[in-house]
């Protein structure tokens, strides 16, 4: 694809996007599943800039996707591209069955409005391309947070969370939902404020800012 295409397709996207998050009961964005993968691995969407709607092209672009382009996609993780790591990490990390998995829960009292409306209307895709596998989808998630790739950061950092049969490492955990909640990641700065609450620790002044900010609008 060339520069002027990405950038067309990209613009396209984000003028399909509405206020994030999407509820839960609105349809999902029918894609050109092949230019949609280029686009994503290309880093047609710049992950550090655009966070949130890097993280729902990636949860559009996942219940689309069929065996050949879970194949394209890995050949593409195994080569290096940190975006296609990403997505294998993020496809590995679904549950199979609606109710199965858990990312956020009310642990804490969300304080930003927009932080309030993506924990209501937050649901899991699902997905039978692959049976559910927390190991290898964080085997993916390192090698694309090695990278700073902002969605790999949180789901990682929600991955490390969730360690079953011992205690999980949640300050590691905090270490990974602080990096992208620093770049503003919307999912980032709700899993940071739980995870804080866990260790009783305060949150860096900086994303608080950033949370008082949403609140305000100022």
């Amino acid at each position: 694809m060339t520069d002027k295409a990405r950038l067309i397709a990209f613009l396209l996207f984000l003028a399909s996007l509405t206020s994030l998050p999407v509820h839960a009961e609105e349809p999902e964005a029918i894609m050109d599943v092949p230019l949609a993968i280029e686009l994503f691995t290309s880093g047609g969407i710049d992950v550090e800039s655009y966070p949130n709607q890097y993280e729902k092209f990636a949860m559009d672009l996942v219940t689309q996707l069929n065996a050949s382009h879970l194949s394209e996609l890995k050949s593409l993780a195994e080569q290096g591209n940190v975006h296609a790591q990403t997505m294998m990490g993020l496809i590995y990390s679904l549950p199979n069955e609606e109710g199965e998995g858990r990312v956020l829960s009310n642990m804490v009292m969300i304080p930003s409005p927009k932080m309030q409306n993506y924990v209501e209307n937050f649901e899991l895709p699902i997905t039978d391309l692959v049976e559910r596998d927390p190991q290898q989808s964080r085997t993916y998630l390192e090698a694309a947070a090695a990278e700073k790739n902002t969605l790999a950061e949180t789901l990682l950092a929600e991955a490390i969370m969730q360690t079953e049969g011992q205690r999980p490492d949640f300050e590691k955990s905090r270490d990974y939902f602080h990096r992208a909640a620093l770049k503003q990641h919307l999912r980032a700065q709700i899993g940071l404020l739980q995870v804080s609450a866990i260790l009783e620790e305060d949150v860096d002044s900086a994303i608080m800012r950033q949370i008082f900010s949403e609140m305000t609008g100022q």
